[in-house]
């Protein structure tokens, strides 16, 4: 029966912050605790966004666990792979952490600066920052949004940032269909699961609407936790009003690991608990349609039922789309003249719309895919 603590937390107060992650972390096996010298703490950094943009893990709650580690004598790195062609100082700066680190004695990492290990799972292969297997203890810190191919982002999804740098983009372009990414997250999982520690998720902000980026901020108040991150993702995932089938990866993780989610744990006030007015409408899998449609009209299909990303006026030519496009679908700015994504060689990843830090990335939908999902 795994556990999943979930806690209501409507601001980030240091001292309910640190009630909360000592409570949660009694569930960590002391041997763990004690052979291990080195803590590496994995927050989302997807970009350089400020933390009330609730796109990235709170500062706060990073530094309640940096508060608890050092306490107990661990050395403490904090390590992420920001996504695209991103500068990882500005990063640091803008989303808190380099304020962290002239306050405590901490190592801020960037994972994709220190070479990596590529590993096979059943026929896959997945490159793996170096620095996740010089760290005996794990800490994984998601954050609460929607997200524009794998409708959710959680624990599981958070792991990606383990791969090193651009190696993620070019992962888009391998693993384009929404099918094919989510059995490449789920060979990255069984690679890492036995060395992940404790994983949490940030939800005290969090974000709904056209996530993972450019969504809706929401004050959710909670702060999720658990030593089995399947379970933690498909409860957090059910509080937003999503189903098993609408998160790709989550019954194939849940199954992997034996988990029944009738059995998962959770405190009794969550039990029956959703979240209210959250809008995950917008995040619905492009495909989900397509299962009902035979096979022979599918092609048609998705000539009337389609999405792809658009450039928008508020574009500020930073031309950071340019560079996080895997397959180089899109022109790059020049003077009085935006970028463009070319539909015919765009693959639907929604990289550029993931990293852009303007909100200048649209969705643009067919008439039939605005009224299915109005």
């Amino acid at each position: 029966m795994p556990q999943v603590q979930i806690r209501k937390i409507e601001s980030y107060d240091p001292a309910a912050l640190d009630a909360a992650v000592k409570s949660f972390l009694r569930e960590m096996p002391l041997s763990r605790v004690n052979r291990s010298k080195r803590v590496l703490i994995k927050p989302n950094l997807l970009g350089a966004y400020l933390p009330e943009r609730a796109v990235t893990t709170h500062p706060a709650v990073v530094e309640a666990l940096v508060r608890y580690w050092l306490e107990k004598g661990k050395e403490v790195w904090i390590g992420d792979s920001p996504g695209g062609a991103l500068n990882v100082e500005r990063v640091w700066e803008t989303c808190g952490y380099n304020d962290l680190a002239k306050r405590y004695p901490v190592k801020l990492v960037n994972l994709s600066t220190s070479g990596f290990r590529e590993l096979d799972y059943e026929g896959t292969k997945v490159k793996i920052s170096e620095v996740f297997w010089r760290c005996g203890i794990i800490i994984n810190v998601a954050k609460y949004k929607t997200h524009s191919l794998t409708g959710f982002t959680g624990g599981l999804k958070n792991l990606y940032g383990l791969v090193p740098g651009l190696i993620k983009t070019d992962y888009h372009r391998l693993y384009p269909a929404t099918k094919d990414f989510a059995a490449l997250l789920l060979a990255l999982y069984r690679l890492t699961r036995s060395r992940v520690s404790y994983s949490f998720i940030d939800g005290i902000l969090g974000m709904d609407g056209a996530g993972p980026s450019a969504g809706r901020v929401r004050n959710f108040g909670l702060l999720f936790g658990s030593r089995s991150i399947p379970a933690m993702d498909y409860t957090a995932a059910r509080l937003m009003g999503f189903r098993m089938g609408d998160v790709p990866y989550l019954r194939e993780a849940l199954h992997g690991d034996g988990i029944l989610p009738s059995r998962i744990k959770v405190p009794t006030s969550f039990q029956d608990f959703t979240l209210p007015d959250v809008d995950i409408r917008v995040v619905k899998l492009r495909k989900e349609l397509l299962k009902y449609v035979p096979r022979i009209g599918r092609k048609i299909f998705q000539k009337v039922y389609y999405f792809h990303p658009r450039i928008s006026e508020r574009c500020k030519s930073c031309g950071l789309c340019v560079r996080s496009c895997p397959v180089h679908a899109i022109t790059p700015p020049a003077p009085g003249i935006l970028p463009a994504v070319n539909p015919k060689v765009c693959i639907k990843c929604m990289c550029c719309h993931e990293m852009c830090p303007h909100h200048a990335v649209d969705i643009h939908k067919s008439f039939l895919a605005g009224l299915v999902t109005r």
